[in-house]
């Protein structure tokens, strides 16, 4: 009886738990996006402005795409299982997610860039995170700004 109800949900788990935001393929493709990008093209932004743009419109956030520069505290950094690293900022009540490729793995840790309670400036592609994810959406493809 609730099989096609149960095969939906798992269905759509599926679709956004397992999007391709933290995907090696798509974080390196944004990594040459972000190298690429026009300096003069770049959408300074805060991380409140970003959750703000996520939630407030319905069609999508304007920023869904764009490369972006946040400032924010490092929180939390980790290794995901596909090799990429996060960073997590904070802004205030605001949180992001950035996600790098194992190019800053000498850079984390104490006494290193990226280390708790550092204030850390990064570009990256913004992108929608999926429907259950913790933060409406993610910065791939980051590099650090010196």
């Amino acid at each position: 009886m609730y099989t096609p109800q149960l095969a939906l949900i798992t269905a759509l788990l599926f679709i956004t738990g397992c999007s391709a935001t933290n995907s090696t393929a798509h974080n390196q493709k944004a990594t040459n996006i972000v190298i690429q990008a026009d300096g003069s093209k770049i959408d300074q932004v805060t991380i409140a402005h970003l959750h703000g743009s996520f939630f407030s419109d319905r069609n999508g956030s304007n920023h869904d795409g764009a490369i972006v520069q946040i400032t924010g505290e490092v929180i939390a950094f980790a290794l995901t299982e596909e090799g990429l690293y996060t960073v997590t900022l904070r802004e205030g009540d605001s949180v992001a997610v950035c996600v790098f490729d194992d190019s800053v793995s000498g850079r984390l840790g104490d006494g290193r860039t990226i280390q708790k309670s550092a204030t850390l400036t990064v570009r990256g592609q913004c992108h929608s995170a999926g429907l259950f994810a913790s933060s409406p959406f993610s910065i791939d493809g980051c590099q650090i700004v010196e």
